[in-house]
Formats: structure tokens, C-alpha cells, sequence
């Protein structure tokens, strides 16, 4: 079941209840929740899941699973691939663990003789090994408000486990797990061999964007009309010329000694210095259009959710710098 995003749902509220108020989406490049010093360039994806037998294509447990090593780890590899964040990515996905290990279980951490000598046979300089992805299955009633009876479906959780090591340490750089849920409609197709199959391969899916700088489709809002330089702005908006936006909305702002457009014009200029890469002058404008706004109104509400986006972005920002100082900053 898609999930949707409490950004989406938030900028919802604002365009129903204020026709000024427009959305735009810009793919904004989020940094990783590690970061890697760049040195550390040629990684190899190892399969230290329990080796599995075959699923079943005609049976549905209900209850604990294990995802497939071979699947996860080629997925994760591609996925590490298509970033282009490293020097190269190798995989090895026969299982270094055999089915004397028990599942269930939690998984057999690399001692730091077995990640040595795997880097030196791999010729890389870091290792990522995917220890598990724990799968759970149950039956669960899914009410839609657009229909009076519930639906059964079948809701997974997923847990994937990955482990960071670097040659000539004792512990693993890191250990990553990340939760998930997904819901599926149960009907004979449904099977152990296909949730195994496709929740390995979104646990992998879903490990990238925590080891690799990655392109996200963020939101935004601004006012529109009110003036003939504010639509006319909207269409370098449209166009992405920024520059020529933020040329209007300042002329606006300078040409009205008070009111609400005076207020709009300062907001959408906070907008087009954050397009511009200008965070500093972003929060300068809308300190500015704070000013002009009276307490409890939908303005007061838009700059109020505008400047926590803007505070994450700035957070964000030195870390991002960090992460691509390998390429530069050529992003």
C-alpha cells in the first residue's frame, strides 16, 4: 500500500484552504545517514545471509520469513551502481553463511580475520555485508474510507540488517537497520516465493538511500496573483528562471509599504533565494515576511512550515558538502 508523505498531506491542507497558495515539486539531492571519507572508493556487496530453502510457490506462511541473500545482495549492488557514488561496486553473493546456521536466529557478524581477507581477495576497501532481512507476515482487515466493508489483506514488515566493515578493525564501522511495511491483496498468487522474492528485493531498495547521497523529490508552495509582476512571475517560475522571479516579487515588496501582497512578495523571494542556493538570504526574506504577518492566519501558518523546511535544508547542507567532496562539490 502506497504510503503517503506528511509533506504531501500538509501542502493538501494549505491549497484547500487558501486559493493563493500553489505547489511546485524540484528534485533536491539528500544527503546519506553515513558518511564515508573518500578514501574508501571500491566496495564489495557480500551475501552473509543464512542460506534458505527454495520457497514455495503454492504456500503462504503466515508468521517469521527470511529474504533470499542471492536476490537482496544483486539488488543492492545494482542499486549502489546505478548512484554512482563509488569507484566501482563488486558483489559477491554466494553465501558465506551455510544452512548449519539456524534462521531465526539474528545473524553471524564477520570477524575481523574473514572481512581482511575477503577485502584482499576482492581488492576493495570496504565491505557491506547484508546479515539479514527479517520478514513477518500476518493477516490484517484494511478499511477504505471509499468503500463500507473492510478488505483482508496481508500486511509485511521487514527489517534488513547491513553491516559496514573496513579492513584492520576489530567491530563493523556500522550497523544499519531499517523498518518497513507493505500490504498486499491476498489472492492465489500470493505466495512465500513471491514475498520473499519481492521484499528482498525492497529491502535492498530501501538500504541505498541510507549509504548514498540520492535525488528526492521534495514539494514546495508560494502565493500567486494579486498583481500583474506576481503572475508574471509564476511564469519564470515555471521556467525556472529564478533570477527573473525574484526580480518581480522584490519589486512588489519594495512598491507596497504594508498589507498581505507586500507579505506574499517577501515569501516567494525566501523561495527563490533557496532555488538559488542562497540559504542565508532565504531566511533573511522570510524574517521579513513574518514581519507583515497577523497571528492565527493561513500566512502566519505557510511561513511558520516554510521555515522548518528551510532549517532541515540548512542542516542537511554541511553534510551533503562533505559526502560529495569527492566529486568536488560538482553537484
Amino acid at each position: 500500500m502506497k504510503k503517503t508523505s506528511w509533506l504531501y498531506v500538509f501542502i493538501a491542507c494549505f491549497l484547500a484552504s487558501c486559493s493563493s497558495i500553489q505547489s511546485f515539486t524540484f528534485d533536491e539531492l539528500i544527503p546519506a545517514e553515513t558518511s564515508f571519507p573518500e578514501q574508501l572508493a571500491t566496495v564489495a556487496v557480500v551475501n552473509n545471509m543464512v542460506a534458505i530453502p527454495a520457497p514455495k510457490p503454492s504456500l503462504l506462511t503466515l508468521g517469521s520469513l527470511e529474504g533470499d541473500g542471492k536476490v537482496a545482495s544483486e539488488m543492492l549492488a545494482g542499486g549502489l551502481a546505478d548512484s554512482r557514488y563509488f569507484r566501482q561496486i563488486i558483489i559477491c553473493d554466494s553465501a558465506l553463511q551455510g544452512k548449519e546456521v539456524h534462521p531465526f536466529t539474528g545473524h553471524r557478524m564477520l570477524t575481523s580475520q574473514e572481512v581482511d581477507k575477503l577485502a584482499s581477495e576482492l581488492g576493495v576497501d570496504m565491505l557491506f555485508s547484508l546479515d539479514r532481512i527479517a520478514i513477518h507476515t500476518e493477516r490484517k482487515q484494511v478499511v477504505y474510507p471509499q468503500f463500507s466493508v473492510p478488505f483482508e489483506a496481508l500486511q509485511v514488515q521487514l527489517a534488513p540488517t547491513l553491516s559496514v566493515y573496513v579492513p584492520g578493525r576489530d567491530k563493523p564501522m556500522r550497523v544499519l537497520t531499517v523498518r518497513d511495511s507493505v500490504y498486499w491483496d491476498i489472492d492465489p498468487s500470493v505466495s512465500d516465493k513471491a514475498v520473499i522474492k519481492e521484499i528482498s528485493e525492497r529491502a535492498s531498495s530501501l538500504l541505498v538511500p541510507h549509504l548514498t547521497p540520492h535525488w528526492e523529490n521534495t514539494a514546495r508552495i508560494y502565493f500567486s496573483g494579486g498583481s500583474p509582476e506576481m503572475r508574471d512571475a509564476v511564469v519564470y517560475l515555471r521556467e525556472n528562471d529564478w533570477a527573473g522571479a525574484q526580480s518581480l516579487w522584490e519589486s512588489v515588496y519594495e512598491s507596497r509599504k504594508k498589507g498581505n501582497l507586500k507579505l506574499k512578495a517577501a515569501f516567494n523571494a525566501a523561495l527563490a533565494c533557496e532555488m538559488q542556493g542562497d540559504i542565508n538570504q532565504a531566511f533573511a526574506w522570510l524574517v521579513k515576511a513574518k514581519a507583515l504577518a497577523k497571528p492565527a492566519t493561513e500566512e502566519e501558518q505557510a511561513i511558520a512550515f516554510y521555515a522548518s523546511q528551510l532549517e532541515k535544508r540548512k542542516e542537511e547542507l554541511p553534510k551533503l558538502e562533505l559526502q560529495m567532496s569527492r566529486f568536488q562539490n560538482k553537484f
